[in-house]
């Protein structure tokens, strides 16, 4: 019998964060985690929730947003909570997460169109807890 676990994708915008680059994973969700578990524990606007995306807008505008966000992926079965929940229980589920477990990797993505730069910096966290 093969396991199968939904992910679940969190995506929040970061702010005016000096994202920083050319950090190892480790090296980037320390430099950021403080930033990320204080966003999570306001009434942080979500961004977008649901099933995690891919990453292929680069160079088309009508997909990109301009400014630097975060994206979080966990499984839901780790995160106790589906695409129904209320988005404080979705925050607090990542909050959560982001606080007791560090992430199987961490990038940042840079995605540029004609008119817009969209930095994500995503962790992905695909243990099973």
């Amino acid at each position: 019998m093969e396991l199968h676990f939904e992910d679940l994708a969190l995506t929040i915008r970061a702010g005016r964060l000096d994202v920083p680059f050319g950090l190892s994973d480790e090296a980037l969700f320390l430099t950021i985690r403080s930033h990320l578990i204080e966003l999570l524990s306001s009434s942080t606007e979500i961004f977008c929730f649901g099933m995690a995306p891919d990453n292929t807008a680069d160079g088309q505008d009508e997909l990109l947003q301009d400014g630097v966000f975060y994206r979080i992926i966990g499984y839901e079965k780790n995160l106790g909570i589906d695409l129904e929940n209320s988005a404080e229980e979705i925050l607090s589920a990542f909050h959560y997460l982001v606080e007791n477990f560090v992430p199987r990797w961490s990038t940042i993505f840079v995605e540029e169109g004609k008119a817009k730069k969209q930095i994500t910096i995503e962790l992905l966290y695909q243990e099973v807890f």
